[in-house]
């Protein structure tokens, strides 16, 4: 009996541990179609916020083929507050090393890599509703081929 409640805790703790992310307040990713990612091509997100007081880290998450013919991604992002006021930043995102290794984690050709917006500084809020970030691809192709999906993480700072 006792093994079993044993086995029983210890699911359930794995569970949890795999399945949920309790300092995520938001995480979505959006495919780019066919990896072909137009200039002019915005991806968007709608961000809903209620916490006006703890701070925020924000990640930016490229999903990159073996296709993508360079080593980093600059990309144009464009963050609209509920009330209306924009901020524009220009990030670089290194995606593979001088020898042209992937920096991402990934297998089967596909990589993932995660960067973190302005230089892993906390952001608070500074009120609560929809906020929309616009994420346009920076490069200087028109048609940028090799980046499977772009996402946005926001989560509580420890």
């Amino acid at each position: 009996m006792r093994t079993s409640l044993y086995i029983v805790g210890s699911l359930v703790l794995l569970f949890m541990a795999t399945n949920c992310n309790f300092d995520s307040m938001y995480e979505k990713s959006v495919d780019v179609p066919n990896e072909e990612w137009s200039k002019n091509q915005a991806i968007k997100f709608e961000i809903p916020v209620t916490d006006t007081v703890n701070g925020f880290k924000i990640f930016i998450n490229v999903r990159n083929s073996n296709e993508y013919p360079y080593s980093n991604l600059f990309l144009f992002l464009t963050t609209y507050s509920p009330k209306g006021v924009s901020i524009k930043d220009t990030i670089e995102i290194p995606l593979a090393d001088d020898k042209g290794k992937w920096l991402g984690s990934g297998f089967g050709g596909v990589w993932s890599t995660d960067a973190v917006l302005r230089n892993n500084m906390v952001i608070r809020f500074p009120s609560s509703g929809i906020y929309k970030v616009e994420v346009l691809q920076a490069m200087r192709d028109d048609v940028l081929r090799g980046i499977k999906d772009i996402g946005i993480k926001v989560e509580r700072s420890k």
